[in-house]
């Protein structure tokens, strides 16, 4: 029989998101980086980070974020606020997107 995927894979102990912060404490990460750290999938991301962000306002953190951007004309998604990538670029159509990646920064 074949093991699934997260049980396969080693992780940390702790919740997802205590895996996630663990993650992103080590560097900035995208998504898809932040899914097979915490063994969840990449869609399920979006929704911890939420999450998350509200546990590190209370600390006086934040989550940081770069967005995405098309890599054929350059344009960013500065406005766009969900981990996952855009399917096209709304200015020259290209599927050619690189992932936002999140970090974690510290008052000061």
């Amino acid at each position: 029989m074949m093991a699934s995927m997260a049980e396969s894979e080693p992780r940390s102990e702790g919740t997802i998101r205590e895996r996630l912060e663990q993650a992103l404490r080590q560097g900035p990460a995208t998504a898809k980086d932040l899914s097979r750290a915490a063994g969840v999938r990449e869609h399920d991301v979006d929704h911890h980070l939420e999450h998350l962000a509200r546990s590190l306002r209370a600390r006086g953190e934040r989550l940081a974020s770069e967005p995405p951007s098309c890599f054929a004309c350059g344009f960013a998604f500065r406005e766009r606020r969900r981990a996952t990538r855009p399917a096209r670029c709304p200015r020259c159509r290209s599927p050619r997107i690189s992932l936002p990646r999140f970090w974690i920064e510290a008052p000061g």
